[in-house]
């Protein structure tokens, strides 16, 4: 073990998200492109912080960093695709041991006078805490050559597939 470890540390929310959503049965859809991504919500920054939105300006996608803070209701769907051997750091799902979600949304508007940013796509419930925010640069953030297990590829088909059929 490390001599440096860190048993733990604090994180101090920068704001929290404001959506229509209060809780994660309240969305319609949830793996799908009809679920999240389509769905507009708020970010409401603290005072202190409104003034750091400064310099998005022509950002089209932002990176949130929020804490999952109700991640303890959430309950695994009974047809999940998710293979018996695949375990927990191997899928997204939000009960973790450090509840962090990570969503990269489309950026609609944002104020540093009043701290409000408005997004498209975020997979966060109300008053979720919001732990950061960084800018989205397609050149460090995307990787084109980035590939998936074969079970994750079926399921995104698989949902990408019954979208269009409904």
């Amino acid at each position: 073990m490390p001599e440096d470890k860190l048993d733990s540390f604090v994180l101090k929310p920068v704001g929290y998200v404001s959506s229509e959503y209060k809780h994660y049965t309240d969305v319609l859809n949830r793996h799908t492109r009809r679920g999240w991504t389509e769905d507009f919500s708020k970010i409401i920054l603290y005072p202190q912080h409104a003034a750091k939105l400064k310099g998005l300006d022509n950002y089209s996608h932002i990176i949130v960093l929020y804490w999952i803070h109700r991640s303890g209701e959430w309950r695994i769907p009974k047809n999940h695709s998710k293979p018996p051997y695949v375990k927990l750091f191997a899928t997204r799902m939000p009960v973790r041991p450090n509840p962090i979600g990570l969503s990269v949304v489309e950026l609609i508007d944002f104020s540093p006078k009043t701290g409000e940013v408005k997004v498209k796509g975020l997979d966060a419930l109300d008053k979720t805490p919001v732990v950061d925010i960084k800018p989205y640069i397609p050149a460090l953030d995307s990787f084109s050559e980035a590939s998936v297990p074969h079970w994750i590829k079926k399921h995104l088909d698989d949902h990408h597939n019954h979208t269009h059929n409904d």
